[in-house]
């Protein structure tokens, strides 16, 4: 029985990253099974590594970004905003697609938060860099926050702007209710504006 302990320890130990770290992996190595678990999907363990790593080293801004987009990744969108906000013009020398990433990420946790006004901004320096097929998602949240501030003829405008762009790049994956959805809110942005005039 003994020994069958000692065998699952040290299978459990050769297997588990964290062990690795504990028993001296180089940082090195760890950072690079970080980018791993990120690459697959595996955010929380990427996120443990890097936190741990910025901890030691205070990682540059786009090891910083990749802490944020796994916070993001993970619902958390207050430590997402801590992590990718602070060094948003540091990684404007990225490449455009990368940097549209970081700026819907951002933009998103604002929006999820409820910090509209924070997360237009974002939305627009996304709409800068981001492929013509993402424009439609990026202009539907700014119409949307547009709403929230009762900002009934921008809300429009961006409305309109997305359902363009949907019809020439193509819809999400919930097409129907999309434009369900949109063609609604540009009826109520509509009446709006008539009550004001």
């Amino acid at each position: 029985m003994r020994h069958l302990l000692t065998v699952l320890i040290f299978i459990v130990s050769a297997t588990n990253p964290v062990s690795a770290q504990q028993s001296g992996m180089p940082d090195k190595e760890q950072l690079a099974i970080a980018l791993d678990y990120f690459s697959g999907g595996k955010y929380r363990e990427a996120l443990n590594i890097l936190s741990r790593l910025d901890k030691k080293y205070k990682l540059n801004p786009r090891f910083k970004a990749y802490i944020g987009l796994c916070y993001y990744y993970e619902w958390n969108y207050s430590m997402a905003c801590t992590y990718i906000d602070p060094y948003i013009e540091d990684l404007e020398v990225y490449a455009p697609h990368e940097r549209s990433i970081y700026y819907f990420t951002a933009a998103e946790s604002h929006f999820f938060l409820g910090e509209y006004d924070k997360a237009v901004p974002l939305y627009e320096k996304m709409l800068t860099v981001c492929y013509n097929k993402e424009k439609g998602d990026a202009f539907f949240r700014i119409a949307f926050c547009n709403m929230e501030d009762r900002k009934w003829e921008s809300a429009l405008e961006n409305l309109n702007s997305a359902l363009l762009y949907y019809e020439q790049f193509g819809y999400p994956q919930n097409k129907q209710a999309r434009v369900i959805q949109i063609q609604k809110m540009i009826k109520g942005c509509e009446k709006k504006l008539k009550v004001h005039k």
